[in-house]
C-alpha cells in the first residue's frame, strides 16, 4: 500500500495502482457511530472516519429570496434555495430517514432566450479568493489526502433542476436554441470554476450529470453529442489549459455504458459510482479498464439496502481481491440511504475491508 492517501489515489487514477484500494469516506453521524463501535485499532477507526479523499467546492452563498422570489413564488418558508434559484424541501420516511427532496424550478415559466438573458445566474467564483482556495487545497494535501474539486451537476442536471426535467426534455425537441442558450450560460460559469480549481492545485476534477436511468441513458447519444458533450468538453479543456494532466472524474448514477466512449474522447479518466445494479463491474473493467479508473462500485440500492452480511463480505472480497487487481479501485458509497439494515451491512464492510487489507 502507498505511504499516503494521496499517493494511493493518484496511482489508481494514473492506472498504475494495481492492487491498491482507496476509500472515499461516508461522513454521516450514524455511520460515524457505527465506526466508533468497531473492535479495531484507533488507526483503522480514524481511517474509516476520514478516508483517503477530501473535497473542495466553489459555491456561493444560498440564493436570496428577494433575488429569486419572482421565479419561485410558491416556495414555502421552510424550503432551501440554491444559488441557482432552485428550491428544495427535504422529505423523510415515517421512520425519520432521508427520502429525497421536493423541488421548485425557477425556469419553469421561462422558455425563451430573452427570458434567460435577464435571469440572475450566480457567479460561482465570487465568494472565494484564489489564495484562500489554494490554502485550503494545500492544507488537505499536506494532511495526506487526495483533493477533489467538486463540480458535479455540471450542465444537464443543473439545467433540469432549474427548468424541470419534463420541460427540459421537451425543449430538446421544441426549443433547441433555448437549450443551447441555457447550457452555454451554465458552461460559462463552470469553465471559470474549473480553471480556478485547477489553478488551486486540486488532484482531480469531479464533474458530471445524472444522465443514466436504470437500464439505459436518459437521452439518446445523438442528443448528448449535440447538446451536452460540447459543454462537458469545454469544462474539461478549461481545467486542462491550467493543469494538462489533471485527472477528471465523471459522476452519473444509472447505466452509462453506452456513454463511456464519448467520455473517454473528451478527456474523462475515471467514472463514478459505477452502479452494480446497472453496470456489470467486470465487463466495464474489461472493456474500459485501460482507459478509465473505477470509483464507487458498491451496490447500495440492492445489497446494502436489503442484503445480508454474508453477501456483503463476498462482494467486498470481489472488490478488493479481483476488481482492484488490474489498476486499483476507489471504494465509495454514493447516494446511500441510512437504515438499520444498511448500518449493519456497513459494519460488516468495515470489518471485512480491514481484515483483507491487513492480510
Amino acid at each position: 500500500m502507498r505511504e499516503t492517501s494521496r499517493e494511493r489515489v493518484l496511482a489508481i487514477l494514473r492506472g498504475d495502482g494495481g492492487g491498491e484500494v482507496a476509500y472515499d469516506a461516508l461522513r454521516q453521524p450514524a455511520v460515524t457511530e457505527v465506526i466508533e463501535g468497531l473492535p479495531l485499532p484507533p488507526d483503522w477507526l480514524r481511517y474509516f472516519r476520514d478516508g483517503d479523499v477530501g473535497y473542495v467546492i466553489l459555491w456561493p452563498a444560498a440564493g436570496e429570496r428577494d433575488r429569486f422570489g419572482a421565479y419561485v413564488p410558491e416556495l414555502p418558508p421552510a424550503a432551501e434555495l440554491s444559488c441557482w434559484g432552485v428550491g428544495r424541501l427535504a422529505l423523510r420516511t415515517a421512520e425519520g430517514y432521508h427520502a429525497g427532496h421536493r423541488y421548485w424550478h425557477p425556469l419553469a415559466r421561462v422558455d425563451t432566450v430573452d427570458g434567460l438573458a435577464s435571469y440572475p445566474f450566480p457567479d460561482l467564483c465570487h465568494n472565494t479568493s484564489p489564495e484562500a482556495l489554494r490554502t485550503e487545497v494545500t492544507a488537505m494535501r499536506d494532511a495526506g489526502f487526495a483533493v477533489v474539486g467538486q463540480m458535479s451537476q455540471t450542465i444537464l442536471e443543473t439545467a433540469y433542476l432549474m427548468r424541470g426535467m419534463d420541460e427540459l426534455f421537451v425543449d430538446f425537441h421544441q426549443r433547441p436554441e433555448y437549450v443551447h442558450a441555457l447550457f452555454a450560460a451554465l458552461a460559462e460559469r463552470r469553465v471559470r470554476q474549473a480553471r480556478m480549481l485547477a489553478a488551486a492545485g486540486v488532484d482531480v476534477l469531479r464533474i458530471g450529470d445524472d444522465i443514466g436511468a436504470q437500464e439505459s441513458l436518459m437521452v439518446s447519444l445523438g442528443t448528448y453529442r449535440e447538446f451536452i458533450r460540447p459543454y462537458h468538453a469545454a469544462v474539461i479543456a478549461a481545467a486542462r489549459d491550467v493543469m494538462p494532466d489533471l485527472p477528471v472524474l465523471y459522476h452519473s448514477d444509472g447505466r452509462i455504458t453506452d456513454l463511456l466512449p464519448d467520455l473517454v474522447e473528451i478527456g474523462v479518466t475515471a467514472i463514478n459510482p459505477v452502479q452494480p445494479e446497472c453496470m456489470d463491474l467486470g465487463e466495464t473493467q474489461r472493456d474500459f479498464g485501460n482507459r478509465l479508473s473505477l470509483w464507487g462500485c458498491t451496490p447500495v440500492q440492492s445489497l446494502y439496502a436489503h442484503g445480508v452480511p454474508r453477501a456483503v463480505r463476498r462482494h467486498t472480497r470481489f472488490l478488493l481481491d479481483r476488481l482492484a487487481r488490474a489498476r486499483g479501485l476507489v471504494v465509495q458509497f454514493t447516494n446511500i440511504i441510512i437504515t438499520p439494515n444498511v448500518l449493519r451491512n456497513l459494519r460488516c464492510f468495515f470489518m471485512e475491508f480491514a481484515d483483507l487489507q491487513h492480510h
